[in-house]
């Protein structure tokens, strides 16, 4: 005869359902608070690009120019609106090492490239017009329209954010730019000030005063002047944390010393400990392909070959020689001579 199995007590009954709410209720925490480490989600990429040759648009840029006394040299440069078909090889890079983007959102002044193939199924065009009020129209200012990149429509929570002479050089993960729990890895140069020799560094100045006034914040940076993460919903929250700036940076034609920079966005989510600074020096961590994590190329071209970054800007400025400009398409040619499938 089969001996009976033992009835199994109450008490232990009592004991298993307790260990499996215990770890049903673990799962429902992890799944709370680290939603990214399992769940995939998009990452789209934006890009501002302007055409200064193309004469409509100038035309209209030294109209409303002539409106505005004594505007900065800075602001009106050249360098700010020229266009050497850097967007060419930012797409050729792009395809390459980021096959995991999602859609880009190219926001131009109803400018398009001759060369770019409309009808990609990951491209999309974006006019001022779809994100800007009517009357804060046209703009001239780089700074007004980053303003205004929450509001693209369809842009993902997650999403990269580029000028058109920006681009990466070696196969890069997701994770080198969200960490694990989809937060914005932020690639900085910390500075022990500010200053304010140019538009540029003085907007940045003015985000770290503002940031400053709210936050116990006891250090200063400069953002790499390279692609850049973020995330949506914390972009409009600073929007709403500082309304009256983005607002006057928002209405602003041209550059001004007393707009602010986004960096702002950046200070705020670390004072929220909400993002990660990474440093130019910190090479920990970098895929074997690259041996320094970012890179601002204005006229030292060696560097390039030296530091092996894995994200690198060969910069515009004022008085950039026809020499470097020449020099900076070599290279881009060099590095990506194939034609990416956004081109026809």
């Amino acid at each position: 005869m089969k001996q009976k199995k033992p009835k199994k007590s109450a008490h232990f009954k009592i004991f298993v359902c307790f260990i499996v709410m215990v770890f049903s209720a673990y799962a429902a925490y992890v799944g709370q608070w680290h939603p990214h480490q399992k769940k995939s989600y998009p990452v789209d990429l934006v890009v501002l690009w302007v055409d200064s040759a193309d004469q409509e648009w100038l035309m209209k840029k030294n109209l409303w120019q002539k409106q505005y006394d004594n505007l900065p040299q800075n602001a009106v440069d050249e360098s700010r609106f020229r266009q050497n078909d850097e967007l060419k090889y930012l797409l050729r890079s792009l395809e390459q090492n980021l096959p995991w983007i999602h859609k880009i959102f190219l926001v131009t002044d109803h400018q398009v490239p001759s060369w770019l193939k409309l009808n990609h199924p990951k491209l999309q065009l974006v006019s001022h017009e779809d994100i800007f009020p009517h009357d804060a129209l046209p703009v001239f200012s780089s700074a007004a329209i980053e303003t205004r990149l929450p509001y693209i429509p369809s842009l993902s929570e997650h999403f990269l954010y580029a000028n058109d002479d920006m681009f990466i050089s070696t196969p890069l993960p997701k994770s080198y730019f969200f960490d694990e729990n989809g937060n914005p890895k932020i690639y900085v140069r910390f500075k022990k000030r500010t200053y304010d020799s140019n538009l540029w560094l003085a907007q940045i100045k003015k985000a770290h005063e503002l940031v400053a006034q709210k936050y116990p914040l006891h250090f200063v940076i400069t953002p790499s002047h390279n692609i850049q993460s973020y995330r949506k919903s914390y972009f409009l929250e600073a929007i709403q944390e500082y309304p009256e700036e983005f607002h006057q940076t928002t209405y602003s034609k041209f550059r001004r010393a007393d707009d602010i920079n986004r960096v702002i966005i950046d200070l705020t989510d670390r004072m929220k400990k909400r993002n990660t600074f990474i440093s130019e020096n910190n090479t920990s961590d970098l895929p074997p392909s690259c041996h320094w994590p970012f890179l601002l190329v204005s006229n030292n071209f060696d560097d390039l070959v030296d530091l092996e970054p894995c994200l690198f800007c060969l910069n515009d400025f004022e008085g950039k020689s026809e020499d470097a400009i020449e020099t900076t398409k070599r290279i881009l040619e060099y590095l990506w001579p194939k034609k990416s499938s956004f081109e026809k």
